[in-house]
């Protein structure tokens, strides 16, 4: 814990996560941004783009941002907002005629040929950019996959992949790919995908993706739970402002515990273990309709029961005037203590490392 925080929340040390974890009592909760970050800083483009811009600068200070600037281009929205993801697609929903569904679908097909673009003319992968171009309805994991991304410098383990190997029964996302199951299926695990706290309406998603009130989670097999919906099916994808709000609403009426899309795995589980808050933006609305969700099934699934103490990894503030990152981290701190998150200023990635590390040490010193 840092020395400088009399309050506590502020954490250095993560050795009181490693009991916890042990016990299964670690949810990690991990953005969509964490898995395009690892992706897209390849390209040369977007990372010049990034280059001395503070973190939580509103406009440009993820990947994600910018590759939203760039989507928001491609089908000429008018506003400033332009890297803003949950307004450019709420602009792009209004304005087509082909449905929310499909507004949703261009998102993806927009990451898609992004991606093909940025290897069209390498060698390696020609073959499959053309391939994947003929494709009328190619899915986002298969290109990421067939592309050989994320591309880890040599020495360098995948984060997910490190994630995969802890001892831990139940995941969060707000991805809508299955890059986690792919990391668990290469640690030898065997994840069970489901789709919580959506409408599912004629969306035909398999059976087993849906809650199962039957499924208990383990190490071996633990459940992937993707709260904004998966690529396969638009029309569960939450990325418009709409699409927010109304996940918010059907969340609630799902936390009656004889609801079906309230799984009973998570009913206690979400207020009872720590959670681990992976790649968010402070101001995104994934995380604004996250942590609302989160603080809202915590309270009720927790009674009078005490919370479990859970983590925030955020970048430590640089606006470039001492006074203002000052009030900022006073901010993050007021905001982060009242629901009970304490705060570690890290990268996500590098907070997964640390967390490995230290992992790894507790299991040798209980040998």
């Amino acid at each position: 814990m840092s020395s400088d925080d009399e309050s506590g929340i502020i954490i250095d040390s993560l050795d009181y996560l490693m009991e916890p974890l042990q016990n299964g009592g670690v949810i990690p909760v991990i953005s969509n941004a964490f898995r395009l970050e690892q992706i897209f800083r390849e390209d040369e483009e977007l990372f010049s783009l990034m280059r001395g811009v503070p973190q939580y600068y509103d406009e440009f200070s993820t990947f994600e941002q910018q590759l939203t600037k760039k989507w928001a281009a491609s089908i000429k929205y008018p506003m400033s907002d332009d890297h803003n993801l949950a307004r450019v697609a709420q602009y792009l929903q209004v304005e087509s005629d082909e449905g929310a569904a499909a507004a949703r679908k261009r998102y993806i097909k927009f990451l898609i040929e992004w991606l093909l673009k940025i290897n069209e003319n390498d060698e390696r992968f020609k073959e499959k950019v053309a391939s994947f171009r003929r494709n009328p309805n190619p899915i986002f994991s298969k290109v990421v996959s067939d592309l050989e991304y994320p591309r880890f410098t040599e020495g360098f383990d995948d984060p997910l992949r490190l994630l995969a190997r802890l001892p831990v029964k139940i995941y969060l996302t707000t991805s809508y790919s299955n890059f986690l199951e792919q990391a668990l299926e290469a640690e030898d695990k065997k994840p069970r995908t489901q789709l919580c706290f959506c409408k599912f309406g004629k969306a035909n998603i398999k059976e087993e993706y849906k809650p199962d009130p039957k499924f208990e989670p383990r190490e071996a097999e633990p459940a992937v739970v993707h709260l904004f919906g998966l690529e396969e099916y638009p029309s569960t994808l939450v990325l418009s402002e709409d699409d927010h709000i109304n996940f918010l609403l059907n969340a609630v009426e799902t936390l009656d515990p004889n609801s079906p899309e309230y799984p009973s795995y998570l009913r206690g589980a979400l207020s009872e273990s720590s959670l681990l808050l992976l790649g968010y933006h402070l101001r995104g609305w994934d995380f604004r309709t996250l942590f609302r969700f989160i603080s809202k099934i915590r309270k009720t699934d927790s009674m009078d029961n005490e919370v479990a103490p859970s983590m925030a990894i955020q970048f430590n503030p640089s606006l470039g005037i001492k006074d203002n990152e000052d009030r900022s981290i006073k901010y993050l701190q007021k905001y982060f203590k009242k629901r009970n998150f304490k705060v570690k200023w890290d990268s996500a990635e590098s907070f997964v490392y640390d967390l490995w590390k230290t992992w790894t040490r507790y299991g040798e010193a209980q040998l």
